[in-house]
């Protein structure tokens, strides 16, 4: 499976609910896909302005491709796709969270990339999580040997992966 196939297969799963651009550029980078979710959910008594309570959820997702990604290029990436994402999330006092995910389709990933995968965490909370909290997912498929990766919060994001793969 190339990984064009993969994206292919991947994408239809996020269209219901994810608004998607394709083959985005952004300063030196180009991402085949980039996607946004935007859920809000509200509570109200009889009328609208009688609110009793509000909450607003958020996943910005950024899928890249790599032959043979070296630990720079994949560190880069990372920072990268934390800075966007980051740049992105408005925390306010309905937003509930937001996940930063990058999604990796590889022919080869070697294993220092797959270590500092499943060992990447980063977790920001605003206003002491009054105003809600933010997680990076990443997940990593690599195609050579038909695997997936990913930190401990994108473990959520596994079983739709393997599922593609086979």
């Amino acid at each position: 499976m190339t990984k064009e196939t993969f994206l292919e297969k991947l994408l239809p799963s996020y269209q219901t609910y994810f608004d998607i651009q394709y083959n985005v550029n952004i300063d030196t980078r180009q991402y085949p896909a980039i996607a946004q979710f935007h859920s809000r959910q509200e509570k109200y008594v009889l009328v609208h302005s009688a609110k009793i309570w509000a909450t607003e959820m958020n996943e910005y997702a950024y899928f890249a491709f790599a032959d043979v990604p070296t630990i720079d290029d994949f560190l880069s990436l990372k920072k990268d796709v934390l800075q966007l994402g980051l740049a992105q999330i408005k925390p306010h006092s309905e937003h509930m969270y937001s996940y930063v995910t990058l999604i990796i389709v590889a022919d080869l990933l070697p294993e220092e990339i797959i270590k500092e995968i499943e060992k990447a965490k980063y977790h920001k909370t605003y206003l002491f999580s009054i105003y809600g909290w933010m997680h990076l997912r990443i997940a990593a498929v690599d195609l050579s040997n038909g695997k997936v990766y990913s930190n401990k919060r994108g473990k959520e994001l596994l079983p739709l992966l393997q599922n593609i793969l086979s």
